[in-house]
């Protein structure tokens, strides 16, 4: 009984080593006051930027993807600032003291549909950079190749097949 359960730490020793030997990496998303915060952990431990370009490296498609997620969110945190400026004009245009009339409509209907429309490309960017750095960690832990569609896809994937497995006779 005894050389059984030393032989069966050993192989759990020998499966627990091998299992730590590439860390699964995984995606936590937090909303900030103004952009959102993409985190790469490995475990409890959160990974910085040299840190994750170090473990990407090992995989091009994943590091490529998460250069393309840097990007787009790099482009994300200058809209959202672009967005609170004119979120700011706009409501200082709009309770300001007015000397005439025609100087607030010049203004304040520019000033509003481009707050509206920046908020909007804002959320584009914000949501293709969190998806981009969940396929990235995707690839890397998985193996997942670009031309292969995400594993969230394949699990929960319908068959192709038909919907009635019966045949209705015609006469």
């Amino acid at each position: 009984m005894r050389t059984y359960l030393l032989v069966c730490a050993f192989f759990l020793g020998i499966i627990t080593t091998q299992a730590q030997e590439t860390p699964i990496l995984r995606v936590d998303v937090r909303q900030n006051l103004l952009t959102q915060k993409i985190d790469i952990l490995d475990g409890p431990k959160m990974l910085s930027q040299p840190e994750i370009r170090t473990i990407l490296q090992t995989n091009s498609d994943a590091l490529y993807i998460y250069e393309k997620s840097l990007n787009k969110q790099r482009i994300n945190n200058i809209l959202s600032f672009v967005d609170l400026g004119l979120f700011v004009g706009t409501t200082v245009l709009a309770f300001a003291p007015q000397q005439q009339s025609s100087q607030v409509s010049n203004l304040f209907w520019p000033f509003l549909v481009g707050s509206l429309a920046v908020g909007i490309t804002s959320g584009f960017f914000r949501r293709e950079a969190r998806n981009l750095a969940r396929e990235a960690v995707d690839s890397y832990n998985f193996g997942l190749t670009p031309n292969r569609p995400s594993l969230y896809f394949e699990e929960n994937s319908i068959p192709q097949q038909a919907i009635f497995s019966f045949h209705i006779p015609i006469r």
